[in-house]
């Protein structure tokens, strides 16, 4: 059936719900063919209340719930109960602008396989930065693995289902999905708000959960294995992937995890780089990465290359590394 399903996983946000659903109400703007699958995941606030109100007063929401079982669960529960062609998903302390379903209609005429658009973080203290949903609209392999700044055709989850119990659940989503994508439509404007380091979200929340990012990512390196997909482009797509999560954004995080361990640390981005290496041998070629010279040079400087080899290289250049990473974001302030 043409239309879309929106999957909005709830546990514990009855600070932020009802700014969600009302922009969602506001959105619609008319549509009808569009369904609004509300997952309460065991909260123990006010949230289940607050979704059920809205289940009461708008045709086109429908309220379910269940055992708390982590993000990744209720997006698959979610999915059991999606009746249209295309699904998206929606954290329910995030909320969309005005002409979200205008735009992504418009997208879905043309009938794609996966739609992806910008995004706005957010935060408290008035932070607003627009960030872009794939940093080449010509090379899928550089779209964020975000799965709420997107649009999927709902048959793509029949092979692919969130990993439950993971973080970075994402991450192990959103680049198996790639394999089934054949046309992908990219829309260059900002229809989602993400609120940024939230407290108490899980990315906020620094614990060995981190760890994670290693299994997704293995994991996914797998999946293309398995398919006897590790083409030239899809290696490139993995290698830069690995290189971009693992040495740049886990390593930031690992560097938080350990505080003043730096020998702790050191050990960590040791065992991180060999396994860049292991896979990806002469990944300081990969054309994305030296195409996305602007985002590493932001990060690291003009010879973001090298820098991004000595992390986990040797001890005292992890050190140099990191005080040039940490001496950079702070002027950036």
């Amino acid at each position: 059936m043409n239309g879309l399903s929106v999957v909005i996983p709830i546990y514990n946000v009855e600070d932020y719900i009802e700014e969600c659903l009302q922009t969602i109400v506001g959105s619609l703007n008319g549509f009808v063919n569009v369904q609004i699958i509300l997952v309460n995941d065991g909260s123990k606030d006010r949230s289940g209340e607050i979704a059920q109100k809205y289940a009461k007063e708008q045709p086109t929401f429908h309220y379910v719930s269940k055992e708390n079982g982590g993000l990744s669960d209720a997006r698959n529960y979610g999915l059991k109960f999606v009746k249209y062609e295309y699904v998206t998903f929606i954290d329910s302390d995030d909320y969309i602008t005005e002409f979200y379903f205008t735009e992504v209609f418009r997208a879905l005429s043309k009938h794609p396989d996966l739609i992806i658009f910008d995004w706005m973080d957010i935060g408290d203290d008035g932070y607003r930065n627009r960030v872009k949903g794939m940093e080449f609209s010509d090379s899928l392999w550089t779209v964020q693995p975000s799965a709420w700044n997107k649009v999927y055709k709902t048959s793509l989850f029949t092979e692919v289902i969130f990993p439950k119990g993971k973080i970075y659940e994402d991450v192990g989503t959103i680049y198996k999905l790639l394999w089934y994508v054949k046309d992908y439509l990219y829309i260059n404007k900002p229809l989602y708000m993400y609120r940024k380091n939230r407290a108490g979200s899980i990315l906020t929340t620094i614990s060995p959960k981190i760890n994670d990012i290693y299994d997704a990512l293995e994991d996914t390196y797998s999946f293309y294995k398995e398919k006897d997909a590790l083409t030239k482009e899809n290696v490139e797509g993995l290698c830069y992937q690995y290189v971009k999560i693992l040495l740049w954004s886990n390593m930031y995080r690992q560097l938080k995890f350990y505080k003043f361990n730096f020998i702790g640390f050191y050990k960590k981005m040791k065992e991180t780089r060999k396994l860049v290496y292991k896979y990806f041998n002469s990944w300081r070629l990969n054309s994305i990465l030296l195409r996305n010279s602007t985002y590493f040079t932001n990060r690291f400087g003009e010879n973001y290359i090298s820098r991004l080899d000595k992390v986990g290289g040797g001890y005292f250049s992890t050190a140099y590394t990191i005080c040039i990473v940490i001496i950079r974001n702070i002027r950036k302030r």
